[in-house]
């Protein structure tokens, strides 16, 4: 009831739009498109994975890397985006290039179990 009242609001502020098309516009509000949904890994990507798979494999870290990212997999894009927050601060540490590209991998569902199969290699 209160739903209607408030649709019908909008429909007289903006006689453009019809309740249909506002419920379709509200109920797809907070999806990430199709965009986001497993694009492939390029080239570049795909290099720098395994620069970082052979980092891990001659530290011996391979086993608790590929742990930590079986548990961290469903946080991926939650992760991507802690990067993004961070960036300011690591790219101290990091080439920028290099850092963007990884935030790139986590962001894809694709990236973590790429960089998974190159550590069980």
């Amino acid at each position: 009831m209160y739903m209607h009242k408030v649709l019908s609001k909008i429909c007289s502020c903006f006689p453009k739009l019809d309740e249909s098309s506002i419920r379709r516009g509200f109920k797809h509000a907070f999806s990430l498109g199709a965009s986001h949904k497993n694009r492939e890994l390029n080239e570049p990507e795909l290099a720098l994975i395994q620069k970082l798979t052979m980092i891990m494999k001659k530290r011996r870290l391979a086993v608790p890397a590929t742990l930590f990212l079986e548990g961290a997999q469903p946080l991926n894009y939650v992760g991507s985006q802690m990067m993004v927050f961070f960036r300011p601060f690591l790219t101290f540490l990091f080439a920028p290039a290099e850092y963007d590209l990884l935030q790139g991998i986590l962001e894809k569902r694709e990236g973590i179990k790429r960089i998974i199969e190159e550590l069980e290699k």
